[in-house]
């Protein structure tokens, strides 16, 4: 059923909607540690550094296309928020179609796309030409999965935005046993190497959409029945605001992507051997860092459900940020610490004891302090992040993460000459940062912009356009 209206977020309700979401949130480069893993022990550098240039190609494709989960799940707790079901549901349609359309013109493009990426990351660099094809036939694979992997994105995104952390803990580990038992059966048992791995992968993006349609279904019979509070005319009325909503979410996350993506065409032009470190170190980090995303979602449900909320909006605002932030900043140390003492042993585990792992590892090693740092660098932008979803100011994150792509690109370019790779990783480090000290100089024009207004976005062009 609908329920009642929300109330002010506690240390124990942020921690039991973060926890899942935590855990479900290191999925995606775990599924990356995965593959290092088993290429680790059945294959070469060479195909570790075409998983590597291969991953970042649908870095850059799928996490773009994050846009969906982010802004489902700001737009969902809203209408939760304001107990309005129909548009609830109408945000879920909004989504399929969104997600549908865009992953099914990724799999027209695919062509077009690996040739782009053959262009930009082995063409222009020193990765090697069998890098280069083992690249190319990841991705042939990989890409067969779009239609689901965007679909479920936006699925995911409306459950969380209903604090069903849960179910979306549930989703996502599932796709990672389904990966990791089909990779082990394609590449070790039957060699069929790096394209084996993709095939894996792809099957269990695959079978994740299904079990996201039932956890859709489980949820809508719980709200008021499977057949009820549909409305397709309520779904086009607000398509516009939506789209709108995504485009800010697409440019801050495809900018993101850019960035991630520069930073493997980068650690190209110090060959494969460096390519794959770089790639094991900053998988290691998404998957370390990516718990912070808990506590965010967290922020985002209850940030949302405040903007929604047409009565004691101020309150559920400020225990919002102020909860979730104490859960962010007790796991950023955590995190922080047990890297310092634990990541020789981890590098050892992920990359294994294949050909080349002792170069390989060896390698990771001499820029493992950076990572180190990592967590603490991420905190601010990981928290601020969730509070402006939760409260549709994607604006704000569009300009604070240009303005923050523009320090990468000028600390890369002024230190890679001097240092080599450590300027890399220092560049990456500096984004991090200058990424939260953005957040939280606009952090007041939003709080303002919550408190000022009692449902759906904040003011501009596109707020018109929201149903009431």
């Amino acid at each position: 059923m609908a329920g009642a209206g929300p109330r002010p977020a506690t240390l124990r309700t942020a921690f039991a909607i973060a926890w899942p979401a935590s855990l479900a949130a290191i999925i995606t480069p775990v599924l990356g540690l995965i593959d290092i893993a088993v290429l680790g022990r059945g294959a070469d550098a060479v195909a570790l550094a075409g998983a590597s240039l291969g991953g970042a190609v649908i870095s850059v494709l799928y996490w773009s296309f994050g846009f969906l989960r982010m802004s489902l799940s700001g737009l969902s707790a809203q209408a939760l928020g304001s107990k309005d079901e129909v548009q609830l549901r109408a945000y879920l349609l909004q989504g399929l179609g969104i997600g549908f359309t865009v992953g099914f013109v990724i799999l027209i493009l695919a062509s077009p796309i690996i040739a782009a990426g053959h262009m930009l990351l082995v063409e222009t660099s020193e990765a090697s030409e069998d890098a280069g094809r083992a690249m190319e036939t990841y991705l042939r694979v990989r890409l067969l999965a779009a239609p689901a992997v965007i679909a479920t994105t936006a699925v995911l995104g409306w459950l969380t935005g209903q604090g069903r952390t849960g179910l979306l803990m549930a989703i996502t580990t599932a796709i990672a046993v389904i990966n990791a038992c089909l990779s082990v059966l394609f590449v070790l048992r039957m060699d069929q190497g790096i394209a084996g791995l993709a095939a894996a992968t792809a099957l269990a993006e695959v079978a994740g959409l299904a079990l996201g349609g039932l956890a859709v279904l489980w949820v809508t019979h719980q709200r008021g029945g499977i057949r009820r509070h549909w409305s397709l005319a309520r779904a086009r009325m607000g398509l516009g605001a939506t789209m709108s909503l995504n485009r800010d979410i697409f440019i801050r996350t495809f900018l993101i992507d850019i960035v991630l993506l520069s930073f493997a065409r980068l650690g190209a032009g110090f060959g494969d051997l460096t390519v794959a470190a770089n790639h094991v170190l900053l998988n290691l980090i998404l998957s370390v860092t990516l718990l912070l995303d808990g506590p965010a979602i967290a922020a985002e449900t209850f940030v949302g459900q405040a903007s929604g909320a047409r009565q004691n909006k101020a309150a559920l605002f400020d225990a919002a940020w102020r909860e979730t932030a104490k859960i962010i900043a007790a796991e950023a140390l955590f995190l922080f610490l047990c890297l310092a003492v634990f990541s020789s042993a981890v590098l050892r585990v992920i990359v294994g004891d294949g050909p080349d792992s002792s170069v390989v590892i060896a390698e990771a090693q001499r820029f493992m302090p950076w990572a180190i740092f990592m967590p603490l660098a991420v905190a601010a932008a990981y928290q601020l992040d969730g509070v402006f979803i939760g409260a549709t100011r994607a604006d704000k994150l569009r300009d604070t993460m240009a303005m923050s792509a523009l320090v990468f690109g000028a600390v890369a370019a002024l230190s890679m000459p001097l240092i080599g790779n450590h300027g890399l990783w220092m560049a990456l480090l500096i984004f991090m940062l200058m990424r939260g000290a953005l957040l939280l100089h606009a952090w007041p024009v939003v709080k303002a912009a919550v408190l000022g207004h009692s449902v759906g976005m904040p003011p501009s062009r596109a707020a018109q356009d929201l149903p009431k």
